[in-house]
């Protein structure tokens, strides 16, 4: 495997500042932007991790929708997640699981959270799927994606298809 194909694969990345937006990442690879949107959205709910101070995972149930370009992650103020992302802005989402099969595959999502500002948070606000009246209610995030990942079975191989921002798309079959 080539040095480009285990970034890919394994999200490590030379680069550690190269993100890019949900809209961005759409633009480059929209078939895998696609399959990984309907993974993220075939429940309500996606399982996020962030770090603690010590550098254990957390994993948190959440709502990461996206609309607008942006892949949204929103929060109660002053809540563990959110403080984590505050110290450190690394995270990482994955699909909820729909069935034991998984035929559309596991979604994968790394990168950080940048907080919202004024602008941004009431366009959230603008598209939320329930009214908003005091938007102080959430913390916001808007995520930058530094890795999008696909995992499934096909006949009996493991399927990987993942994107970066300076890979671009890898397809790898184990």
């Amino acid at each position: 495997m080539n040095d480009d194909m285990g970034d890919a694969v394994s999200g490590s990345s030379r680069s550690t500042a190269e993100t890019v937006s949900w809209s961005d990442f759409e633009g480059a690879a929209p078939d895998l932007a696609r399959r990984v949107r309907a993974r993220m959205e075939s429940h309500r709910h996606v399982v996020m991790a962030t770090l603690r101070p010590g550098g254990a995972p957390r994993l948190s149930g959440m709502e990461a929708p996206i609309r607008s370009g942006h892949l949204w992650l929103a929060m109660t103020p002053g809540s563990l997640k959110a403080r984590d992302l505050h110290r450190d802005p690394r995270f990482a989402l994955h699909s909820a699981p729909d069935s034991e099969r998984l035929p559309a595959g596991d979604a994968r999502i790394s990168g950080v959270g940048v907080s919202a500002d004024a602008s941004q948070q009431a366009e959230f606000v603008a598209g939320h799927r329930y009214p908003v009246e005091d938007p102080s209610i959430m913390e916001l995030f808007v995520a930058r994606i530094r890795r999008a990942a696909l995992v499934r079975v096909e006949d009996d191989h493991l399927l990987i298809e993942a994107w970066t921002p300076s890979g671009g798309l890898v397809q790898v079959t184990q």
